[in-house]
């Protein structure tokens, strides 16, 4: 019985350490893509700010 118990934790382990992997390699394959999809873009600039500053 004790045996059986070790090779349970033994075969729960294997697959913590298999989806911690996969899990980064999703993870990392996910950032790539954000920044090679990210465009900088300018800011609008508001209206209202440039007749203030027209005005004063």
């Amino acid at each position: 019985m004790l045996k059986g118990l070790l090779v349970c934790f033994a075969v729960l382990f294997a697959q913590l350490a298999v989806l911690n992997v996969i899990d980064a390699r999703l993870y990392n394959a996910q950032d790539a893509r954000q920044v090679t999809s990210n465009v900088a873009t300018p800011h609008k600039e508001d209206e209202e700010d440039d007749s203030e500053i027209q005005v004063l």
